[in-house]
């Protein structure tokens, strides 16, 4: 979050700055060399494209009524967000061979909490990032050097890819104001036709955001990724190999199979010895914490996720997966999590408590979800609704995204969320239920 206390200086100016830079991108520019100058080629060797989305938005937020946050009172969970964001995204290329990417970000935000009992809060903010910034080079037809800022993602599932160890990122809630920021990367892609594919990265720099595990300092890290796909593209399979420094490596593999025209089975795995993770631990009938006792162990965990595709001859799409996952809290340690949190009192431990270095907390989950596209009215309406049941715990969410094309620039949605289990669940712990609604404008 940026700064409080009154909105970013310059944002106005800075807008009306921005949207000349596209307007100026926009078209091709000028050739740099000419081949003969008697007889200038009529195709530019450096051409460049934009294109830029607005996106306004409302967020209205029920906070969990705990013994840790009563009556919002402690953790001061914003109830009503007010958003505003631009998301440019500018592509230069040189010839076919060559090209550059920017894709930065400014977002603008006002939220006002009420505490019970306190008076009304309201905070504004501004900030900008680079969600992504790359080169990408083609010397040859089967190979492709890119480095920068990326965001690259793998794998069949929905809820996430445990193949990919780079990133952490859960879908559950995808909808317009979802949002990855890009990693340091460096990566090489070499492929034989378009059945064979090898890809080597290595992450070497820290791209400012939180760290996924409370505590975690900034490591290098590397990982290699072979797939082979079928002809007619419809099953494939990939293996992964990778570490970071100061941990095991971690090793994994991820397919999908078809399994004639509608349906496809899949599978997205990872392994790695011991866990990295922290852990609410008992101190004594009255007191718990926080320990990372595991970090040590030999055991290989597997973290994995199977699922099952069913396409619809219209487009519309259902899906079911299990996810399991060794390293996992247990229903015992998910009780002593908040538990540890009361008895230290201290931010970092609700930072462990929320960002302990697991996608998701529990052990075993099922999700159901569901993709229909041109609805109508005028087949502009598309819905997706998604459902997520830790059988750890026996806490749920459900999620719905719908969006409506109301013109060619303009695209109104509405997310909502809704939590069910016990006080210190999985998923009712911060918050019980949301609601979204925005527009998108795109030029």
């Amino acid at each position: 979050m940026g700064r409080r206390g009154g909105r970013a200086p310059g944002a106005r100016a800075a807008r009306r700055a921005l949207l000349g830079l596209l307007c100026a991108a926009a078209g091709p520019f000028p050739a740099l060399a000419q081949p003969n100058d008697s007889a200038p080629s009529s195709t530019p060797l450096l051409t460049g494209r934009a294109h830029l989305e607005w996106i306004a938005a409302v967020r209205a937020l029920h906070p969990a009524d705990t013994a840790l946050n009563p009556g919002n009172r402690t953790f001061r969970i914003p109830q009503l967000l007010f958003v505003t964001e631009l998301r440019p995204d500018l592509r230069i290329e040189a010839g076919s061979r060559l090209r550059v990417v920017a894709r930065p970000r400014w977002r603008g935000t006002s939220e006002h909490v009420w505490p019970d009992g306190r008076p009304h809060d309201e905070r504004t903010a501004g900030e900008g990032n680079m969600t992504e910034l790359f080169l990408a080079w083609q010397p040859r037809d089967w190979i492709a050097v890119t480095y920068g800022l990326q965001n690259f993602q793998w794998g069949p599932a929905e809820l996430f890819s445990p193949s990919n160890r780079v990133f952490h990122e859960v879908g559950l809630f995808r909808d317009p104001l979802y949002y990855v920021r890009g990693r340091h990367l460096a990566r090489v892609n070499v492929s034989a036709g378009r059945q064979w594919s090898l890809v080597a990265l290595a992450e070497l720099g820290d791209n400012g955001e939180p760290a996924f595990r409370e505590g975690e300092h900034f490591g290098r890290s590397g990982q290699v990724k072979f797939e082979f796909a079928r002809a007619s593209g419809g099953s494939y399979f990939g293996m992964t190999a990778g570490g970071r420094i100061g941990e095991p490596p971690w090793f994994g593999e991820y397919a999908e199979v078809a399994l004639g025209e509608a349906w496809a089975v899949y599978l997205d795995a990872s392994h790695q010895h011991g866990s990295q993770a922290w852990y609410p631990v008992s101190l004594d009938p009255f007191r718990a914490g926080f320990v990372r006792t595991q970090q040590d162990d030999t055991t290989l965990r597997t973290l994995a996720v199977a699922g099952v595709r069913y396409t619809f001859v219209s487009g519309t799409e259902v899906r079911a997966e299990y996810l399991h996952q060794d390293a996992g809290w247990s229903s015992r340690q998910s009780d002593l999590g908040a538990l540890a949190v009361a008895s230290d009192g201290t931010q970092q431990a609700v930072d462990r408590w929320l960002r302990p270095g697991l996608e998701l907390t529990g052990r075993r989950f099922v999700l159901a979800s569901t993709r229909a596209a041109d609805l109508p009215p005028g087949q502009r309406l598309s819905v997706q609704a998604r459902y997520l049941h830790s059988l750890t715990d026996a806490s749920g969410i459900g999620f719905v995204t719908g969006s409506l094309e109301a013109s060619d620039a303009v695209v109104a949605f509405a997310s909502g969320s809704l939590a069910h289990g016990a006080v210190f669940a999985e998923f009712t712990r911060v918050a019980r239920a949301t609601l979204v609604a925005g527009l998108v404008w795109s030029w």
